[in-house]
């Protein structure tokens, strides 16, 4: 069985990191004006929520026109409505 769980980004330069099994896999990024953040929901193995080991992964949200690493990877994009911005949702591999 599967179950999906909500991760909240902070719309920054920082590399944020996220305790998450390495094989969940993110579904969609949204960004909620209300609270001006990012949503990730991501699934995993309902087994790993509670007694798997959970690896550091790290992720950093760009602004259009920022240079990307090459040790990252695509996750999504997500657009405020009410002003003209689109952010970039990647994850950092070593």
């Amino acid at each position: 069985m599967k179950t999906i769980h909500k991760h909240r980004l902070n719309i920054n330069t920082d590399v944020q990191d996220i305790r998450l099994p390495q094989e969940g896999k993110v579904l969609r990024v949204d960004y909620v004006p209300q609270e001006a953040v990012i949503f990730m929901w991501v699934e995993v193995d309902a087994d790993t929520v509670i007694d798997t080991p959970k690896e550091v992964r790290r992720f950093k949200v760009f602004n259009t026109g920022s240079g990307i690493p090459k040790n990252a990877s695509y996750i999504g994009t997500t657009i405020d409505n009410m002003k003209p911005a689109a952010y970039h949702v990647y994850e950092l591999k070593d």
